[in-house]
């Protein structure tokens, strides 16, 4: 009986330690977990920065320069159309300074929201305290008279036609005192404000009185009139006068020609990116310069 005891005990005891072997203990692990990205923040809208340009609708060359200078900068340049009183009324979004193109009188200039930087065309006097670009004009007359008293074929007196806006301009001042000197023989005057006759037709009738060799030259105060007397000679088949012109309105300067051969002026191209360059200060918040833009003189050379 104690030996069949004892054999129990041991069957158990057996039994206790195989069920203790069998089990494997296996630790366990947290799921691992996905790390999620986060959103990247969207880039804030940059607002644009913009430089207005007011009166330049016929001034295209300074516009051009305008735009030129402003390549590759980021900046936008809108032009305005309605000159002045659209400048007073202008009521832009976001960073914007001004490039006023003005041909007239400086107190017409407005008060504005924005800064302006202001290109005088017509060498006006505009206050200090207004930043701006002065076309220095005081001296084109007599430069554009000069070149047509000096071209190496004239020999004084230079047999000429004048054209004027009126006999009061700096010009004819300028003529008839070279009339009085012997520098100028005139053949025959024109002045816009008194004329009854239009210019095409007043330059027709004096260019037929005029045989090859009768005439020099035309002196003309302005492009528009420079440009009338040339449209005027190639319609007659006439190359033996060349005209002369102390202004570049009318896109003359791109007009030129064996007959339209010299013009004195203001190089817009230039104008337009000097005030680009001084308006883009005034947009950056910094102060910008005045300054003075003199005339140039082109001459017409023949392509090679």
């Amino acid at each position: 009986m104690r030996r069949l005891f004892a054999i129990l005990i041991s069957l158990f005891v057996f039994s206790l330690c195989a069920c203790t072997e069998g089990v494997v203990a296996v630790p366990t692990q947290s799921p691992a977990l996905t790390p999620s990205a986060s959103p990247s923040p969207s880039p804030a809208p940059v607002a644009p920065r913009v430089l207005a340009v007011f009166g330049a609708e016929d001034a295209s060359a300074f516009l051009d320069g305008i735009k030129t200078a402003a390549e590759g900068s980021g900046i936008d340049i809108l032009p305005v159309s309605g000159g002045l009183e659209a400048l007073a009324s202008y009521q832009p979004d976001g960073a914007t300074a001004a490039i006023v193109y003005l041909p007239g009188a400086p107190e017409a200039l407005p008060h504005t929201s924005i800064p302006i930087y202001v290109f005088a065309a017509n060498g006006q006097y505009i206050s200090l305290d207004i930043p701006h670009l002065a076309y220095s004009n005081a001296i084109v007359p007599k430069l554009a008279l000069s070149c047509a008293l000096s071209y190496p074929p004239h020999l004084a007196p230079v047999r000429m036609i004048g054209l004027f806006s009126s006999e009061s301009s700096r010009a004819y001042a300028l003529w008839a005192a070279a009339k009085t000197s012997g520098d100028v023989f005139a053949k025959q005057e024109y002045f816009a404000d008194a004329s009854e006759a239009t210019l095409a037709d007043w330059l027709a009738d004096v260019f037929s009185r005029y045989y090859p060799g009768m005439l020099d030259a035309v002196y003309a105060e302005t492009g528009t009139l420079s440009v009338a007397a040339a449209d005027s000679l190639a319609s007659l088949g006439r190359d033996d006068i060349e005209v002369f012109s102390a202004g570049t309105e009318s896109n003359a300067t791109a007009k030129l020609s064996p007959i339209l051969i010299c013009t004195v002026g203001a190089n817009l191209a230039d104008a337009g990116a000097r005030c680009y360059a001084e308006a883009l200060k005034l947009l950056s918040g910094d102060a910008a310069q005045n300054g003075t833009l003199l005339p140039e003189t082109n001459w017409y050379t023949a392509n090679p």
